[in-house]
């Protein structure tokens, strides 16, 4: 029987939508969103958000930085851009339109992987000048989160509107190119520890795995130079490129040189 990262990744996307709704439901696990909550009593902070608070306000809070330091090394140890494929419920979306797109072959179009991180720093720019957290407020995470919590569903709208691009203009456009949280796990993910490893005399060089891999130029070093990793912080380790390998040339393993 062969291992399956895809079934415990969609375990772990359901339980997160699951633990954002748990409060409708009179539970207490959970409580806040994803940019700031309260898990088992623990504080938890994003540190995204609170890169643009900080810049926003002119003002270190230290007394979250325990919340937000608990996030980050997650994320530092996991990947990264693992924050993106595992716990991001609009990632949820731009898988499902990401397959519409394939069935009705539209949308082939793809831009550039660096544009999730002029993205990041035009947010943190915006937020110094303006005094506003600006990602927080038309964040389609947050937006979502919301949504969910508190049933307000209008402000769906730019969602559904992502998501139509993605269908109709580019494939995960977002995720690919515009979200400055993806920029922002993208840096951390460079350094991460958690690599996908890449066994070159198991490799047949069919391509399957570049075409479910949502950021696939990551594994073109790997496929053509016979890198023994990939070492691109945009990898979002969402394991699809391992669960496709009919020679299973692509496994996880630890950062080294």
């Amino acid at each position: 029987m062969n291992f399956k990262w895809w079934p415990i990744r969609r375990t772990v996307q359901v339980a997160v939508i699951a633990l954002i709704a748990s409060p409708l439901f009179g539970f207490g696990i959970f409580r806040g969103n994803l940019a700031a909550g309260e898990l088992f009593g623990i504080n938890l902070a994003d540190p995204l958000a609170f890169l643009q608070a900080t810049m926003a306000s002119h003002v270190f809070v230290a007394s979250f930085l325990g919340a937000v330091l608990i996030i980050t090394t997650i994320y530092f140890v996991s990947g990264g851009r693992s924050f993106c494929s595992w716990i991001c419920p609009v990632y949820v979306l731009t898988e499902m339109g990401d397959k519409l797109r394939h069935r009705l072959g539209s949308g082939e179009r793809s831009f550039t992987l660096n544009g999730t991180r002029w993205s990041f720093a035009a947010t943190l720019v915006v937020s110094m000048l303006a005094g506003i957290p600006i990602f927080e407020i038309l964040s389609p995470i947050g937006i979502t989160s919301r949504a969910i919590m508190f049933k307000a569903w209008q402000p769906l709208l730019l969602v559904f509107a992502i998501l139509v691009s993605e269908v109709c203009v580019a494939r995960r456009v977002w995720c690919r190119s515009l979200c400055p949280a993806g920029g922002f796990y993208s840096l951390l993910g460079m350094f991460s520890p958690l690599r996908i490893g890449f066994t070159q005399h198991l490799c047949t060089h069919c391509g399957e795995c570049s075409k479910v891999c949502p950021v696939e130029e990551v594994l073109a070093p790997s496929l053509e130079d016979n890198n023994l990793q990939v070492t691109s912080g945009d990898c979002t380790r969402c394991g699809d490129c391992i669960d496709i390998c009919p020679t299973k040339a692509l496994s996880v393993n630890i950062w080294y040189k």
